[in-house]
């Protein structure tokens, strides 16, 4: 698990937690439910909350397209 708390650009304290978690997804040409351990994603900030579930190939592809966005700018 990563943790990482911090003062944002508005200062407003974030807290974001990356860790493995287990989740069900359905395969949507069999229909077939399956077990996976994805990468779960949270940010908390003082009046907001998100989480996202994702595969760990999409958390890779995610990765690699922040690296390319945020070097841009």
């Amino acid at each position: 698990m990563i943790i990482s708390n911090f003062i944002n650009e508005n200062n407003n304290p974030i807290k974001i937690k990356i860790k493995n978690k287990k989740d069900t997804a359905t395969n949507y040409k069999t229909k077939e439910k399956f077990t996976y351990t994805g990468v779960s994603i949270l940010i908390q900030g003082p009046n907001s909350e998100s989480e996202n579930i994702v595969t760990k190939q999409e958390a890779e592809e995610l990765y690699k397209c922040l690296k390319k966005f945020l070097g841009k700018n």
